[in-house]
C-alpha cells in the first residue's frame, strides 16, 4: 500500500501539470509544467517507476531549454499605424473583445482616436490606442498584447526606449484611467506610478 503523503505528492504533481496547460503565456506554461514534472520525478523515484523518472526529467530539460531560448532570443519590435476602419483592426477587436473590455472598459476602443499595431518579428503582437486629452497629456485607452507575447518585452521596448515620436508630438505625460486591476502589475513593471484606483501616470518629458 502506498504511503499517503507519497500518493498526495503524485496528485499534487498531476494538478500542477494540469494547471500549466491552462496558461495563456507560453513562458508561464513551461515554468509551471517544469515544476510539476520535477514533483513527478520525486514521486517516481519513491515509487521506483524509473521510466517515469526518465520521461519527466526529459520534460524538465525541454521546458527549461525552451524558456532560455525565448529569453535569449533577439526579436525585432516595431510600431505601425493602424486605421480604425481597417478590416484587420475590426477583426482583432472582435476576436479579443472579452479581454479588451475587462482590462480597459467596453468604451475604450470607441473613445480612442489613434491606433498602432505592436509588431514582433513582423507579426501582429498587440494593439496600442490613445488620444490627447489635455495639452501635453496622452491618455492610453488600450495597451494590449496577445498571450503569446506576454513577457513584458514589448512594453519595455515601447515605454523604456521608443517614446521619441510621442515627445516630438508634444506629449509629456502618459495617463491610464479606469484600467482593470489585472493590468496594474504590468504597469508598475514598466515604470508607471499609481495615483488612484485604475489611474496610472508616467512622465516622459
Amino acid at each position: 500500500m502506498m504511503i499517503p503523503w507519497i500518493e498526495a505528492l503524485g496528485y499534487a504533481a498531476s494538478l500542477i501539470v494540469l494547471v500549466s496547460l491552462t496558461m495563456k503565456s507560453i513562458v508561464k506554461l513551461r515554468w509551471i509544467n517544469a515544476v510539476g514534472s520535477l514533483l513527478f520525478v520525486a514521486f517516481a523515484i519513491m515509487t521506483r517507476s524509473f521510466p517515469t523518472v526518465f520521461m519527466n526529467l526529459a520534460i524538465v530539460v525541454i521546458d527549461v531549454w525552451f524558456v532560455l531560448r525565448l529569453s535569449r532570443g533577439r526579436s525585432e519590435y516595431r510600431m505601425v499605424a493602424a486605421e480604425r476602419e481597417s478590416g484587420l483592426l475590426r477583426f482583432f477587436h472582435e476576436a479579443n473583445r472579452g479581454e479588451l473590455d475587462s482590462l480597459f472598459g467596453p468604451s475604450a476602443f470607441d473613445d480612442a482616436a489613434r491606433f498602432s499595431w505592436y509588431l514582433c518579428d513582423n507579426e501582429v503582437a498587440g494593439l496600442f490606442a490613445w488620444r490627447e486629452t489635455a495639452p501635453g497629456e496622452c491618455r492610453i485607452y488600450i495597451d494590449f498584447v496577445t498571450a503569446r507575447y506576454r513577457d513584458t518585452r514589448i512594453g519595455r521596448y515601447f515605454f523604456d526606449g521608443s517614446l521619441s515620436s510621442f515627445r516630438e508630438q508634444g506629449y509629456r505625460t502618459l495617463v491610464y484611467r479606469d484600467v482593470g486591476e489585472r493590468h496594474w502589475g504590468y504597469l508598475r513593471k514598466i515604470g508607471f506610478r499609481k495615483e488612484g484606483p485604475g489611474r496610472f501616470t508616467k512622465d516622459i518629458g
